[in-house]
């Protein structure tokens, strides 16, 4: 009942996610709505996996690979953003250096 419910949760989180990546302008706005979302819809999906599955190992594999994805989400976002703003990517609305154009 808790699995499924998490399950119909990550749904919700996820069309909203989805709304909000379409509906933002800039790059950087873009990619914290999808990273954002991206990290509550897995987490709530492998939860979900977890409570159904109960104690075993599979669940223990669960663990790691939330653990590993959560540790790992963050970094790969920052080095987007980052070669984003070294390409002259400005954080305002899209914007790029005034000599790249």
């Amino acid at each position: 009942m808790i699995a499924d419910t998490l399950l119909v949760l990550a749904w919700i989180f996820l069309a909203f996610g989805v709304a909000g990546i379409f509906r933002l302008e800039g790059v950087y706005e873009t990619l914290l709505s999808s990273s954002k979302i991206d990290s509550v819809v897995v987490l709530t999906v492998i939860l979900s996996l977890m409570l159904r599955l109960g104690f075993s190992p599979m669940t223990l594999r669960l663990f790691i690979l939330l653990t590993f994805y959560l540790a790992t989400n963050p970094v790969s976002n920052q080095m987007i953003a980052a070669s984003a703003y070294r390409g002259g990517l400005l954080p305002e609305k899209g914007g790029i250096h005034p000599w790249i154009r």
